[in-house]
């Protein structure tokens, strides 16, 4: 459910020279629908982001790209697209258009209330999965979901006393309509597609963020110029290949931060940091936190808390 953030509350900068922009969504009871309508004067421009949670969107009109970690998908009016928590990904815009759509925001442990325990355990599985994470709905479908999440998101807007139950129902039965539709198609075939330069260089950062990376290596892994490397990703992604290896390396080392029990300096060599205190300093630019202090801070939110959801820029120098 949603309610709007006070863009005079919001904080501005989480860091000093971070380059990150924190967003702060109210989440009451793991999820939180919106509505957005786009006209085509408004000039659209989007910034590489993750979130702590899950983001599901409906496009009701839309012709837009989409890369989300190191997949490039088109996304066209009644399709949906699922994002997973943590997950590197900007919206591209190729040309002026009335863009619509909702966005759903929900946790895992939404999941396990829409769902019985064995099936639980089947639909987290499926929306992690990056094979399953965008559908072309047929109208029916779209018509099914877009009637549910409408009449959700008019609870919302019209009923300053909700019932809470009611909006319960409403959001278990947007993540059960959703498993049904993804269940009932075929793992996206991605063994023949032909890759771009830039998709080809962020599943080479995915499978290879732990080691050091240089761009003499890419240019000879994929026969291209370093310059044009530079460009081309930067001119793609809004964010230059430096920026996005070690936000991707500290994303990384936030996962073992919070899931093992590694020494800081095992996680960051595991990340791809050959000095601690570089590993440090970098942290501490993106989080504003020590990594000792992220771990501690992160343990202690509680449901029902607001996540954070984080969007950054390159720092201009």
């Amino acid at each position: 459910m949603e309610r709007t953030p006070d863009k005079n509350k919001q904080i501005q900068s989480l860091a000093p020279g971070s380059g990150i922009t924190p967003d702060y969504h109210d989440l009451v009871s793991n999820f939180e629908l919106s509505y957005k309508a786009t006209p085509s004067t408004e000039q659209l421009t989007s910034l590489i982001h993750y979130h702590e949670c899950f983001e599901l969107i409906l496009y009701v009109s839309a012709d837009i790209e989409a890369y989300i970690d190191d997949t490039h998908y088109n996304l066209h009016t009644h399709d949906v697209l699922i994002v997973p928590p943590r997950k590197l990904h900007k919206i591209v815009y190729p040309q002026p258009q009335n863009y619509i759509r909702y966005v759903f925001y929900f946790t895992g442990e939404h999941i396990e209330k829409a769902f019985d325990s064995h099936k639980a355990s089947k639909a987290l599985n499926l929306f992690m999965d990056q094979t399953y994470q965008k559908a072309s709905l047929s109208v029916r479908e779209f018509l099914r979901i877009n009637y549910i999440m409408r009449n959700m998101y008019e609870h919302i807007s019209e009923d300053q006393k909700q019932d809470m139950h009611l909006l319960n129902t409403y959001s278990s039965l947007i993540l059960q309509e959703l498993y049904i539709i993804f269940v009932s198609r075929p793992p996206a075939d991605t063994t023949n597609k032909i890759l771009s330069p830039v998709e080809q260089i962020l599943k080479y950062i995915n499978d290879h963020y732990s080691e050091n990376i240089t761009l003499e290596e890419l240019e000879e892994k994929f026969y291209l110029n370093k310059s044009y490397i530079c460009r081309i990703f930067r001119k793609t992604m809004g964010i230059s290949l430096i920026n996005y290896i070690q936000h991707k390396r500290i994303l990384e080392a936030q996962q073992m931060l919070l899931t093992t029990d590694a020494s800081i300096i095992n996680i960051s060599l595991e990340c791809g940091f050959s000095n601690l205190q570089h590993f440090y300093r970098v942290f501490k630019k993106m989080t504003d936190l020590t990594p000792n202090e992220y771990k501690k801070n992160q343990s202690r939110t509680k449901l029902g808390q607001p996540i954070l959801l984080q969007s950054f820029k390159e720092q201009q120098t």
